[in-house]
This record gives C-alpha cells, sequence and structure tokens, in this order.
C-alpha cells in the first residue's frame, strides 16, 4: 500500500495584506505494482485552526478544502505539491493570531476507498 514518508510540510506567503498563498508538499512510496494501477490515485487537502488546548474551543475548525486531483505516479517515490490561496477573512476564526494546518488526504482512485491522511506541522498565523 502507497505510504507516506515523513510528515507533509506547509509553506504561507502573504501574498497581499488580505490574502495568503499556501503550498503543501508531501512525498508518498508507490510499490511497482501500485505504478501500474490504472485508476490511479487521488489526493485533497483541508486546511484547519487549531483549537487544542483552547478553553472555549470546542474542536478544530475546518476553513478550506481543496479539491480531488486525480493523477498517475512515475516512480516509487513521488513528490506531490497542492497550492492554493485563501483571504484573511477565510483565516480567521477568532480573535488573535491562527495556529493553521492542513490535513493531506491520498487514497487510491477509486469509490469507497478510504483516505490514508497525514497533518502538517502547526503554523501559527496572524490575521
Amino acid at each position: 500500500m502507497a505510504s507516506f514518508i515523513g510528515t507533509p510540510i506547509m509553506n504561507i506567503t502573504q501574498t497581499t495584506a488580505n490574502v495568503f498563498a499556501f503550498r503543501v508538499e508531501y512525498t508518498m512510496q508507490y510499490s511497482d505494482t501500485e505504478l501500474t494501477f490504472p485508476e490511479g490515485f487521488a489526493d485533497s487537502l483541508a486546511l484547519n485552526e487549531s483549537d487544542d488546548g483552547e478553553i472555549f474551543g470546542g474542536g478544530d475548525d475546518n476553513l478550506i478544502n481543496v479539491g480531488v486531483t486525480t493523477f498517475m505516479p512515475r516512480s516509487t517515490f513521488e513528490t506531490r505539491v497542492i497550492t492554493f490561496s485563501a483571504t484573511a477573512d477565510q483565516l480567521g476564526t477568532e480573535s488573535g493570531g491562527e495556529e493553521i494546518y492542513a490535513v493531506v488526504h491520498h487514497r487510491r482512485n477509486i469509490d469507497g476507498i478510504t483516505s490514508q491522511t497525514r497533518n502538517t506541522a502547526i503554523f501559527p498565523l496572524a490575521v
């Protein structure tokens, strides 16, 4: 089964006063057999704000979902990059700074297959 290598890396750049650009990079390892799967694989991403340790947190906030992309891996180790942008209004769920992390979803491109997931580190962000 395809497996994550390491922890996905997230970079955030503020491109304007109100817009942030996100780049999430992760690496998967595939078996030689998986490289021949005719349906390929699919990935997507959820951007969340961590409420871990917050008194009135009530659970992490889902901020953005990045749609599914299908692909055929070309080598046993393949690095994927997901890019997207968000406005400060989309990211600001509470007063003060935010603690943002992404959850990468990866699966074989077949209906009903459960995704493997891996979180990035938490990134403090002032919005």
